[in-house]
C-alpha cells in the first residue's frame, strides 16, 4: 500500500469497548483513514451515534452483509468474545488485515488455527491487549531479552475491581461460560483484568513479537455473585514453558472499588516494579531498581496515545508489517483460561458475603477479600493457605 493511499476500515461492534474507536476515528483528523462501514445490531446504533448519519457511514447487520459490496483494508473487532472466531477468519478472507479485542478467540485450537488462515490469507491478525503496544512495555522487554537483569526468577501481579449487576447486566454474555453453546468463559481473568496476567507472559517471550507459554497451570476460583455463571474472584499460579514462576491474583467481589494494578518482576539483577508506594502514592509506570542502586524508570513517552494499538495497526496495513502483539502472544492467556474451565468453582458462603448499593446496581462483596488477595500477592501464596474463609 502507498502512503498516500486511504486506509479503508470496518468497524465490528461499537457499543461497548469499540466505542473508543468509532470516537478516535471520527473525532480526530486521522490522515488518509475512512470508515467504510459499522456492523452493529443494536436497534438505536444511529440515535446513540448521530454522526454515523452526519458522515453517512453505512451500518450493516453481519460482516456478511458489508462484505457483499464493499472491502475493507483493516477490520477493528470489538463484538462480544464468542464472536471473535468466526468473524476473524471471515474478514481475513474477504481480504482484510483484522485488529481483534482480547481474547482473539475462545480456545487454543482455534487460536493456533487462525495463525494458519492468517499465513494462508497474507493478511495479519493483531490482538488488542494494549500494554503489549505501550513503549514502556516495549523498552523493558527490549532491556530483557538483551539481559540486563539476568535470568527472570517469577513475577506476580495483583488486579481486582469491584463490578455489581449494572455490569453483569449490560450484555447476554457477561460472567457467562457458554452462550448458544458456544464457549465465552467469562470472568476478571479473561476479560476485565486479563492485561496484566498476559504481559507477564509478553514480557518473558523469546521474541520481541513473542510470549511464553505455559507448562503448569493451578488456581482456586470462587463465586460469590449469584448472578455470575463463572467465577468472580481467581488465584492462578504458572509456570512457563523455562519454569518461570507466575502469580497472579484478580476478582469482582470486593469492597474496593480499584485494587492495582501491582506487579512486582523478580531477576538476577533486580526487581521492576509498576504501582508501587515509593512514599508519595502508587508510581503508575515501570520502574526497575538494579541490586547495584540504580534506578530505570520506564515513562510513557508523552506522545504515546492510549489507542496506540489502533495506530499501530493503520501503520502496519500501510508497510506491510505486523503489530507486535500477534495470535501467538494470546495463546498463553488462553492456555490458563482453558485450563481454568476443568477446575472446580467453589461457591462462598453466604454469611461472608455483604451486599451494597441500589437495587438497579447492586455489589456483591467477599467479607476482606481485598485483604486476602493483597496477602496473597504479598507472600505468593493462595488464598485458602492466606487464611481464607469462604467456601462452603
Amino acid at each position: 500500500m502507498k502512503d498516500c493511499d486511504t486506509v479503508k476500515i470496518l468497524l465490528i461492534g461499537i457499543g461497548g469497548y469499540g466505542v473508543n474507536y468509532i470516537h478516535e476515528l471520527t473525532q480526530n483528523s486521522i490522515p488518509q483513514v475512512s470508515i467504510e462501514g459499522v456492523c452493529e445490531v443494536m436497534p438505536d446504533v444511529y440515535k446513540q451515534f448521530p454522526v454515523l448519519e452526519e458522515r453517512k457511514i453505512s451500518v450493516y447487520q453481519s460482516v456478511e452483509e458489508f462484505y457483499e459490496n464493499h472491502k475493507a483494508d483493516l477490520a477493528i473487532i470489538s463484538s462480544p468474545i464468542h464472536l471473535h472466531y468466526s468473524q476473524t477468519e471471515f474478514c481475513l478472507k474477504a481480504g482484510s488485515h483484522v485488529l481483534c479485542e482480547k481474547p482473539v478467540c475462545t480456545s487454543v485450537k482455534g487460536a493456533r488455527a487462525l495463525m494458519e488462515l492468517e499465513e494462508k490469507a497474507g493478511h495479519f491478525v493483531g490482538v488488542g491487549y494494549q500494554l503489549n503496544y505501550s513503549e514502556p512495555v516495549l523498552s523493558l522487554k527490549r532491556d530483557i531479552l538483551k539481559g540486563k537483569f539476568g535470568k527472570p526468577l517469577f513475577m506476580k501481579a495483583l488486579h481486582a475491581m469491584s463490578r455489581g449487576s449494572a455490569y453483569y447486566r449490560r450484555n447476554s454474555w457477561a460472567g457467562k461460560i457458554q452462550v448458544n453453546d458456544c464457549a465465552v468463559n467469562d470472568s476478571p481473568f479473561n476479560n476485565a483484568c486479563a492485561h496484566q496476567f498476559q504481559v507477564m507472559t509478553f514480557l518473558l517471550g523469546g521474541k520481541i513479537d513473542q510470549a511464553s507459554e505455559l507448562s503448569d497451570i493451578s488456581a482456586e476460583l470462587y463465586r460469590a455473585n449469584p448472578e455470575v455463571e463463572n467465577f468472580d474472584t481467581a488465584a492462578v499460579h504458572a509456570r512457563t514453558e523455562k519454569g518461570i514462576p507466575l502469580y497472579y491474583y484478580t476478582g469482582h467481589s470486593l469492597a474496593e472499588k480499584h485494587l492495582g494494578p501491582v506487579s512486582e518482576y523478580h531477576f538476577e539483577h533486580g526487581i521492576v516494579y509498576y504501582g508501587r508506594d515509593f512514599g508519595e502514592g502508587p508510581v503508575t509506570e515501570y520502574v526497575a531498581e538494579m541490586d547495584d542502586g540504580t534506578t530505570i524508570l520506564y515513562k510513557k513517552p508523552k506522545e504515546e496515545h492510549r489507542l496506540k494499538k489502533l495506530y499501530d495497526a493503520i501503520e502496519s496495513v500501510r508497510n506491510n508489517t505486523h503489530p507486535v502483539c500477534t495470535i501467538q502472544c494470546a495463546i498463553p492467556h488462553l492456555e490458563a483460561v482453558e485450563h481454568l474451565k476443568t477446575l472446580p468453582i467453589l461457591p462462598v458462603r453466604e454469611d461472608q458475603i455483604q451486599w451494597s448499593g441500589e437495587e438497579s446496581d447492586r455489589y456483591c462483596c467477599i467479607k476482606q477479600a481485598g485483604e486476602v488477595l493483597k496477602s496473597c500477592y504479598f507472600n505468593q501464596q493462595m488464598p485458602s493457605e492466606a487464611g481464607a474463609d469462604w467456601i462452603k
